[in-house]
């Protein structure tokens, strides 16, 4: 009788070790692949939304002067380098999130949802932080421990699952430098 008890309890930790491989080896797998993607994202994105006329003929708000800005919105939140020295990197928010969003879109697991937060773009310096959460729903677990039954008023059963999502937030704050120097 004892060896069997350590036989089922060998067996029942056989069993437990495989689902939390199977839980964590997902959950590592897709947030690495999901971290890297933002990374390379980040990085194409802010050069591909350098104002080069800004680089040629020097900074100024919005390369012109600083009346013809948005009425409403602190231009000092975001440039701190006005200059008319030439050579001077600065990105343009509206073409970053735009290159973002359209490359994110393409490389994105189609089968995950995703929340894409701009916490912070600073055209000058270029300075951008992103945060991606990306929710994984726990498929194993489903599965096994999910079920519900629920009997309706005419005495059929229906079987739902139903179990919680994981929150994996990615978060990432890059600044273009340049080699000059």
């Amino acid at each position: 009788m004892k060896v069997s008890m350590w036989g089922y309890f060998l067996l029942f930790l056989g069993l437990f070790g495989i689902v939390m491989i199977n839980l964590f080896g997902g959950l590592t797998i897709y947030n690495e692949q999901d971290y890297t993607n933002l990374k390379e994202l980040v990085e194409a994105s802010m050069i591909d939304s350098i104002d080069y006329t800004a680089y040629r003929e020097g900074i100024g708000y919005d390369g012109v002067q600083k009346e013809n800005n948005e009425p409403n919105v602190r231009q000092d939140e975001y440039m701190h380098c006005i200059t008319g020295e030439t050579g001077q990197i600065r990105i343009v928010r509206e073409k970053f999130v735009e290159s973002f969003a359209r490359r994110f879109a393409e490389n994105a697991n189609s089968s995950r949802d995703y929340r894409v937060i701009y916490n912070d773009i600073d055209e000058c310096p270029p300075k951008v932080s992103v945060t991606v959460v990306s929710k994984q729903q726990l498929d194993f677990f489903e599965k096994l421990f999910g079920k519900k039954e629920q009997t309706s008023e005419d005495g059929s059963t229906t079987v739902n699952y139903e179990t919680d999502t994981v929150d994996a937030v990615n978060t990432l704050t890059a600044i273009l430098e340049t080699g000059k120097e």
